[in-house]
């Protein structure tokens, strides 16, 4: 089982998927995948190709948005994972190599609308270190 990590409502991150894990995924009642992990970063995962037709073969929408460090926190990746939680069906699950680049991207997001310490919170409270990210995203945000 594949540990999913809420981070609001309508948004979940987790580390990285594999094929036994989509129709749990379904289950627990998500309805669209976000795949944040670059292929081929480590031999042996899914393609974004496969977690795709997985996804759809259990009733949900694929999209894949790769991300690598820093590149988490820039305004592009917020603004791209915004579009991608907006256009597709919630609730919405991502995932990445252990779920910290999705967590990220969701906080770079989050914090247009939300007060920095309540992101920061929800990613504490999800088992995510988050040293140094308020900082981060003030001075982003400013």
């Amino acid at each position: 089982m594949v540990r999913i990590v809420r981070l609001s409502p309508g948004f979940a991150v987790a580390p990285q998927l594999s094929a036994d894990d989509f129709p749990q995924v379904a289950a627990e009642g998500f309805k669209s995948i976000i795949g944040n992990r670059p292929d081929g970063e480590q031999p042996g995962q899914l393609s974004a190709a496969e977690a795709e037709t997985l996804a759809k073969a259990n009733g949900m929408q694929f999209r894949y948005l790769p991300l690598v460090m820093p590149i988490v926190l820039e305004a592009s990746t917020s603004d791209a994972t915004k579009t991608f939680i907006e256009e597709l069906p919630g609730p919405v699950l991502a995932y990445c190599r252990s779920g910290t680049r999705s967590a990220m991207a969701w906080a770079g997001m989050a914090s247009r609308d939300q007060p920095i310490a309540d992101v920061v919170a929800a990613l504490r409270a999800g088992g995510y270190e988050a040293a140094g990210l308020e900082e981060a995203l003030q001075d982003r945000n400013s």
